[in-house]
């Protein structure tokens, strides 16, 4: 069995090989890419990039010259005529040839007429697409799913295509070795790749997010919930996840996937795109693929295996250095161009990753940092305006989380009206952030009990029955009156006492009924002041913490 299964993997890489030619390269002492995604066209043939030195594009790729072949644009061939349908995902219907995904073209529906009654659905009138099949595009209209006439709509552009690379002759070789250079803005095509994303992982929750009032929802318009876990370590000194120095990466994967959380949190520094940044403390037993990687490489790996097991990924910009966090989003070794530019080129890197589905802006604005004062050196809000938008430009398919400030009101100290670093969104009545993408907007707020800190609130008689009075005045609002979601970034305890797990109780119970979205800190043990889901071995399992987030959890994504 085994020899014969070898033997047809051989003849069908032969006849593939026979029936395509990427001579033009191999004459030149290159190798033939493995993707079909043209970086240069020139004279001798078309050439791509792969692993920093350049490759020649197949021949068989021209077959998706007549703009049928969709899957081109993900980076892989089209299939050959009746491939069998291996799965299919928001992209369209895959096969395999060769070992490889391939995309099946479908026949193209009559652009004339309204195809999707063969199917019990009306077409739309707009043109306003919502997910695609891989062939045909659908809309929703009257709450109902309609079929996207083509020939009453132009085509929308989803991506424009990659800049010719500035060298002049192909036969030079590319040098670039690494995508963490210090701008964060290089032209490597190795940094442009999409790690993360395999052909039928987004099939439980397809593409990417977008919000509508309260709801985040998904390409579909299914009303969606995040509740995941922040994994820090990225943004210390470590600049990677933290307790890869005793597990396999595949093992965190697995607890989090196995517990029912849909996403992680991952924190990161603008030191990690320092010339020359390292890893440190990967156990090299654990994680030998982990352990010669540059941070931001590390990162890919995380984001990969994360999309790999069907779960989702926001970036929290947490500290400027990882010397620490900072009240305003930029300080002296990192002003906010700096901060934009490192966002974007995430933002670009990520881009058609649907696993990576936003960013947090800047953790925890706090002190100097006011909200709707209008001033530019110090107005939070301004600012996380300026980034949303300049992300979007980018990569217009991120959420753009933007968390609170700690008071309200310029005396807000003086007046009593503070609350937790990140925490306070009272200012957005007034003064709400303005993205030009709207629909992508999601208010974030932190919250945390009385091991934090000692909190006025905490010291009251009514505690912690208090507590639902005072999230309903500081960030609650903005989910009750249907201006935006709310997403609790941060939260956690180390439940000494009763009144430490009836706060968790309560504040699990209150996001459920308000379609709160969270992420719990933290799945790492090391956090001194509130510990995480796992013990201090990096496996046990805090059971109490994780049952009492179990109502609110949704491993399918779906509300």
């Amino acid at each position: 069995m085994l020899y014969r299964e070898v033997l047809s993997v051989v003849m069908m890489s032969f006849i593939g090989k026979a029936l395509s030619s990427c001579t033009h390269a191999s004459k030149d002492g290159y190798s033939c890419c493995k993707s079909c995604t043209i970086v240069l066209d020139d004279e001798s043939g078309k050439w791509g990039v792969e692993n920093g030195d350049w490759c020649g594009i197949d021949t068989s790729c021209d077959a998706g010259n007549s703009g049928e072949c969709w899957s081109l644009s993900e980076g892989y061939k089209c299939c050959s005529a009746g491939t069998t349908v291996a799965l299919v995902d928001s992209k369209g219907k895959w096969g395999i040839e060769n070992g490889d995904w391939c995309g099946i073209i479908d026949a193209k529906p009559n652009d004339t007429s309204c195809w999707a009654s063969s199917e019990g659905y009306s077409c739309c009138k707009g043109c306003e697409s919502i997910f695609t099949d891989g062939v045909r595009r659908w809309g929703v209209e009257n709450d109902q799913w309609c079929g996207i006439i083509e020939a009453n709509c132009k085509p929308k552009t989803t991506s424009t295509p990659k800049a010719k690379p500035t060298t002049t002759s192909v036969k030079e070789k590319t040098t670039t070795t690494s995508g963490s250079s210090s701008t964060g803005t290089g032209e490597n095509p190795n940094t442009q790749t999409q790690p993360g994303w395999t052909p039928g992982n987004d099939q439980v929750l397809p593409g990417y997010l977008s919000t509508k009032g309260k709801y985040i929802v998904d390409e579909k318009g299914r009303k969606v919930k995040l509740a995941g876990l922040s994994w820090f370590g990225g943004e210390t000194p470590n600049l990677s996840p933290h307790g890869l120095w005793a597990k396999p990466l595949a093992h965190f994967i697995k607890v989090i996937k196995d517990h029912g959380y849909n996403h992680i949190r991952y924190p990161w520094t603008n030191e990690m795109f320092v010339e020359g940044a390292k890893t440190e403390s990967i156990n090299a037993m654990e994680n030998p693929d982990l352990v010669d990687l540059t941070p931001l490489e590390v990162m890919d790996a995380v984001i990969d295996a994360c999309g790999k097991a069907g779960l989702k990924v926001y970036l929290d910009r947490h500290r400027p250095t990882a010397a620490g966090q900072s009240e305003l989003w930029y300080i002296s070794k990192v002003d906010e161009k700096k901060w934009i530019e490192d966002w974007k080129f995430l933002a670009k890197r990520y881009k058609g990753n649907p696993t990576v589905i936003g960013a947090d802006l800047h953790n925890e604005p706090h002190g100097t940092a006011c909200w709707g004062c209008g001033e530019t050196e110090r107005d939070w809000r301004l600012a996380a305006e300026r980034c949303g938008n300049a992300i979007h430009e980018v990569n217009p398919d991120w959420l753009i989380i933007v968390e609170g400030n700690d008071h309200f009101g310029e005396e807000g100290w003086q007046k009593g009206e503070s609350y937790w670093w990140g925490g306070m969104l009272k200012g957005v009545k007034e003064n709400p952030v303005r993205l030009n993408k709207p629909n992508k907007l999601v208010y974030s707020a932190h919250d945390y009990d009385k091991n934090v800190h000692m909190q006025e609130w905490f010291k009251l008689s009514t505690f912690p029955d208090n507590m639902p009075e005072i999230w309903d005045d500081v960030w609650g609002y903005i989910s009750k009156e249907d201006i935006a979601p709310v997403l609790i970034s941060e939260f956690g305890s180390l439940l000494r006492d009763k009144t430490d797990v009836k706060w968790l109780e309560n504040l699990v119970s209150y996001m459920n009924d308000n379609a709160v979205h969270w992420t719990f800190w933290c799945l790492n043990p090391n956090s001194g002041d509130t510990e995480g889901i796992l013990g201090y071995d990096w496996e046990t399992v805090n059971t109490q913490k994780d049952g009492i987030l179990d109502p609110g959890k949704a491993p399918d994504f779906l509300l």
